[in-house]
């Protein structure tokens, strides 16, 4: 599926609010991370989110890609997770956070949370 990053000022269809920099929860309410990027597809439907863990000072930031459908709730300071911190964290990653996913990277990702391959 080809994929976009929205800039800063774009936002992605309803249902989904403005994710970015809100706390990200896991399954059990765990803060794990912040979120990052939205990246959407051609009708500007919510397809992933790049999530991110930093190391200290920021140094060794690591972005993970995780699709929509892991969204348990949104809320206005948090986004929940319907899996836990260490399926996050094992989940694939984004060299180029900037740059929107690949389709082998999305089929990764999607595998990565049993959700099968829905490109």
């Amino acid at each position: 599926m080809n994929l976009t990053r929205l800039e800063r000022h774009q936002h992605p269809k309803p249902p989904h609010q403005e994710l970015r920099q809100k706390s990200v929860f896991d399954s059990g309410s765990r803060n794990v991370v912040q979120m990052g990027n939205l990246y959407v597809d051609e009708d500007r439907d919510l397809r992933f989110l790049d999530v991110c863990t930093s190391g200290f000072l920021g140094f060794g930031t690591k972005h993970y890609l995780v699709p929509a459908e892991v969204i348990a709730e949104e809320s206005p300071g948090a986004v929940t997770l319907k899996v836990d911190q260490q399926s996050v964290e094992s989940a694939p990653t984004l060299a180029n956070p900037k740059g929107a996913p690949g389709e082998e990277l999305q089929r990764a990702a999607h595998e990565h949370y049993g959700l099968g391959t829905v490109l």
